[in-house]
């Protein structure tokens, strides 16, 4: 049974009173390769009953040897402007989610785009260093810069190959991670507007999710599994409140695709099993790229279902999560009419 959300009225104002930023187009990139999941869970001895009722994930997605981050950046950005009527000189700034970057990180992966693709020097580019809740956090990160600038567009790219630092071996994370990358159009005046939004962060627990000596990347799986259940659906209803909203009232819930466990369980702390898809079952939790992934085919489908609201929602590294809701405004502007967000995975 869906929870009542008492709504807050001075924090639907606020809501109402924010500019008016949101998503316009968004474009993928999935690499060739794949992981057979069956494959591995026999080799690293995991039962089916886990690999398929915990973890949830068929294949992962995989870069080739001699892909870098910034190869998917650029890949994802090209699939993006194949999308859109828009020219480099029409863009503000160039943003980068990774914590997987090129060369250590330096330079940042957002300049080696910017001159990949020789965009001009009048766009900023700069790297946003958060892991699975990234994509939330850069939404409100990218719509803030341009209102601060008196800017019109950004592009918001997602790439985490998480096969850098995935060990092999390791039964707790071989099964999880596939690498994607994404680029999302984010706009004033698009028609799929960002509202009010809700973050935090559980730094206590920052040891659940972190990198070895070895750079190699290890996690408390239980650990993070009992935050998931209790944050999430918190911070999901903090943001529902702030934007007036009910979950009877929301069309989908796109969580970040972290296991079909995870993305279950919450959906039905939630009261929302139906709506709330466990999309990523041939390319794996892809970090910051799992919610603009699922969302480049839901918001397409939208259309055809008359969808006009979504809650989104970010959780991993830190520990740290971010929701917010989009929704469609129907106007007059060109941005409002349809434009294709992307392919279905």
């Amino acid at each position: 049974m869906a929870r009542m959300l008492a709504v807050d009225p001075p924090l639907v104002r606020e809501a109402a009173a924010r500019p008016e930023f949101g998503i316009r187009a968004i474009g993928n990139y999935l690499p060739s390769g794949r992981i057979d999941c069956e494959a591995l869970a026999r080799r690293l001895d995991v039962s089916d009953y886990t690999l398929r009722s915990k973890i949830g994930f068929d294949s992962l997605a995989q870069k080739s040897g001699d892909e870098d981050t910034s190869d998917m950046a650029v890949a994802a950005i090209r699939d993006l402007l194949d999308r859109v009527d828009v020219q480099p000189t029409e863009i503000d700034c160039l943003a980068v989610v990774t914590q997987n970057p090129d060369n250590f990180g330096i330079p940042q992966v957002s300049a080696l785009v910017h001159g990949k693709l020789d965009w001009p020097e009048t766009v900023a580019a700069f790297d946003i260093s958060l892991g699975c809740s990234g994509y939330v956090y850069a939404l409100a990160i990218v719509s803030g810069f341009l209102l601060a600038q008196n800017g019109r567009r950004g592009v918001l790219v997602t790439a985490d190959p998480y096969s850098k630092i995935v060990d092999p071996e390791d039964r707790g994370t071989a099964l999880i991670f596939g690498d994607a990358a994404t680029a999302t159009l984010i706009e004033r005046g698009a028609p799929w507007r960002i509202g009010a939004s809700d973050f935090g962060t559980a730094g206590s627990m920052s040891a659940s999710l972190a990198v070895d000596g070895q750079r190699r990347f290890r996690m408390h799986g239980k650990d993070v599994a009992r935050f998931c259940m209790r944050a999430i659906p918190r911070s999901i209803g903090r943001t529902l409140s702030k934007n007036g909203l009910s979950i009877d009232q929301i069309g989908m819930v796109v969580l970040h695709q972290g296991s079909r466990f995870i993305v279950d369980g919450i959906a039905s702390e939630l009261g929302a099993t139906g709506k709330t898809p466990f999309s990523a079952v041939t390319i794996g939790n892809t970090s910051s790229s799992s919610i603009p992934l699922a969302l480049s085919g839901l918001l397409d489908e939208a259309d055809e279902q008359s969808t006009d609201t979504f809650v989104l929602s970010s959780f991993g590294v830190g520990m740290s999560w971010a929701s917010t809701v989009i929704k469609r405004h129907r106007g007059d502007s060109p941005n409002d009419r349809a434009t294709p967000l992307g392919g279905r995975l």
